[in-house]
């Protein structure tokens, strides 16, 4: 169970807009993306920026819970060709976490990836990775650039799938020096385990950048989710595709 080095992938909440158009998108952009991170839709997405915060509240019009949005997710026709991690709220779902691991392999899903964990709910980290691996998923960690090395290093030790690296800056927000400076250091201390970069990732550019400085993959999610709702699916494609060919040019 492994992802493409380099790699790509396009973060989506899970019924944005609506199931109907999220299905087309995903099967727009399946030919640029190597993996898909779907979100599934809370009314708490705090550690989301403005326009994915506004994808949760425009599914949930129409996903009414998380089990609808896994039972739409298992419809999607992408396979082993596109591997899937979701992306969810520790917080939405203590109460039936073993529940919500099984129903999440059964639609596909290679981990879960819960960006709460370490700041909400750091004492739940075994619970978690014992429940993942009763399911068959691989464990896989969230962390910011100030993240305590420590903990860099323990989520290391686990072999996850990855490890997703959360950059400073906004999304349009172009990416200082420094932060290409923690990805190398993260990368540095993660040794062969797989960093994912995200948040401030809006164009081709920024992306070959990051993969140059060490990162094994990228994953872009806003800049996609705003030019297929200001410029349609096509455009979301475009946008895709020229981020997919520069991650993969930089390594070629």
């Amino acid at each position: 169970m492994t992802l493409p080095r380099p790699g790509f992938s396009a973060y989506i909440t899970i019924g944005w807009p609506n199931p109907g158009t999220f299905e087309k998108l995903v099967e727009t952009l399946s030919e640029c993306v190597d993996f898909f991170e779907f979100g599934v839709p809370t009314p708490r997405p705090i550690y989301d920026g403005p326009t994915i915060r506004e994808t949760h509240a425009e599914a949930l019009k129409s996903v009414s819970g998380w089990r609808d949005a896994l039972k739409l997710l298992s419809r999607l026709e992408i396979g082993d060709k596109r591997p899937t991690i979701i992306m969810a709220y520790m917080s939405d779902h203590l109460g039936h976490l073993r529940e919500f691991h099984e129903e999440a392999a059964s639609a596909g899903a290679r981990c879960i990836l819960y960006p709460d964990l370490p700041f909400e709910h750091p004492e739940k980290l075994w619970l978690y990775v014992d429940e993942s691996e009763r399911v068959g998923l691989k464990p896989c960690f969230f962390a910011s650039s100030r993240f305590p090395h420590r903990w860099l290093l323990t989520y290391a030790a686990l072999r996850p799938l990855f490890i997703y690296l959360g950059l400073q800056p906004a999304t349009g927000v172009k990416l200082p020096i420094a932060v290409e400076k923690n990805v190398r250091l993260a990368k540095k201390l993660v040794g062969d385990v797989y960093l994912l970069a995200g948040f401030a990732i809006r164009d081709s550019e920024t992306a070959r950048r990051l993969i140059e400085v060490g990162a094994d993959a990228v994953v872009v999610g806003s800049a996609i989710i705003r030019a297929a709702k200001d410029r349609g699916l096509d455009e979301a494609k475009r946008l895709a595709c020229s981020i997919h060919q520069a991650v993969h040019a930089e390594r070629a």
